[in-house]
């Protein structure tokens, strides 16, 4: 934008020019009048020579000045000028998507603060636009996921009654199969709908876990008698050791459960027939650890890292034919960091996993 340079020149040098002529003017009326107030008639010739040249003199210096306030106005106005310039470069770009653009100041005067501020400010849009960025590629891939999880019941569905439909009714043995299958797959998309909305509200903060006392060791008593029954299918040693010198959590003793819930139940559903389960719990520092282990084929290295993640599975057909959503670690991460815990896992191909949570203790 060259014309903003020589628009600031314009300005300085217009000013410059103003100010000196005024100066000019008002002295000159200032000796005029001195001389008519103060020179009578009877006032030596010479002396009043002597003053009228020194008051043309001054005007002629104030003249020859002129040059160089001009050469002033045009220096001050560049040094203005050049670092404007560039922090108008560094906007215009910013403003066509160039988010890595940045001033180079290297002054401590009121430019050089705005440069620096300009930086703070390009800095904060880029953060701000890669999280809306990674934002709507969760969101992307959520939808995707979404999709193909409603897609494959609702398939089956279809198919099923479709055959149904085309003759299939008529034989009763068939029939009852089924409608057995289209109960399952319609079971499998309520447990979806089920886990999408919980974990909505958990993500938003609609479900803020309530605080009370709550005895960790009652609640895993409760969840591994109510999942007995899958482990004994599975002919699983299933074991509930007891919590020595665990003191109470303060938390929602509903969400806890969900929590101990889907851990144990991933657990005996991961784990092959006449395995083992177990689950215990230790205590230090004013926070609670509680471990749930199994003796499964264990989860990849590589898996790790994303396992607590929605939808993402290790092994996706196995997964899916188990019953599962996808979305059950997930909501354990989320229901544990709510209540101000961390959760952990740890693995290895073909000796199981230990997925553990820790939460602080109730204050005293």
């Amino acid at each position: 934008m060259p014309w903003l340079g020589r628009r600031l020149q314009i300005k300085f040098s217009l000013v410059f020019l103003v100010a000196i002529a005024a100066a000019m003017l008002f002295t000159d009326a200032w000796l005029a009048r001195f001389l008519r107030e103060n020179l009578s008639a009877d006032f030596p010739g010479r002396m009043q020579e002597a003053v009228r040249r020194l008051h043309h003199g001054m005007v002629l210096i104030a003249a020859a000045l002129m040059p160089v306030v001009l050469w002033a106005a045009l220096s001050l106005a560049a040094a203005i000028r050049d670092p404007v310039l560039k922090l108008s470069d560094v906007i215009q770009r910013l403003v066509q998507g160039d988010l890595d653009a940045r001033a180079n100041p290297t002054s401590n005067d009121e430019l050089g603060e705005l440069g620096r501020a300009l930086n703070r400010l390009a800095e904060r849009m880029q953060r701000d636009i890669m999280q809306l960025r990674r934002s709507d590629a969760v969101r992307k891939d959520f939808i995707a996921n979404v999709s193909h999880e409603l897609r494959t019941p609702l398939a089956a569905i279809k198919a099923f009654a479709e055959t149904l439909r085309c003759g299939a009714a008529d034989d009763s043995e068939r029939r009852l199969e089924f409608i057995q299958e289209i109960e399952q797959n319609a079971d499998r998309m309520t447990r979806l709908v089920d886990d999408l909305l919980e974990l909505s509200a958990l993500e938003s903060g609609q479900r803020q876990p309530a605080r009370e006392r709550v005895d960790l060791m009652r609640v895993a008593a409760e969840v591994a008698a109510s999942l007995k029954p899958l482990a004994d299918r599975k002919q699983l040693a299933l074991r509930l050791e007891p919590f020595r010198d665990i003191p109470e959590i303060a938390g929602d003793r509903g969400q806890l459960k969900q929590v101990l819930t889907n851990l144990l139940d991933n657990a005996i559903k991961f784990t092959p027939e006449r395995g083992a389960v177990r689950i215990f719990a230790s205590a230090r520092d004013l926070r609670v650890t509680v471990m749930v282990q199994d003796s499964g084929t264990g989860i990849p290295e590589a898996d790790l890292p994303r396992i607590f993640e929605r939808f993402y599975r290790v092994d996706k057909a196995r997964s899916r034919e188990l019953g599962g959503t996808g979305l059950g670690l997930a909501i354990v991460k989320h229901i544990v960091e709510a209540h101000g815990g961390a959760v952990a896992v740890e693995s290895r191909l073909g000796e199981g996993s230990v997925f553990r949570f820790t939460l602080p203790v109730a204050p005293s």
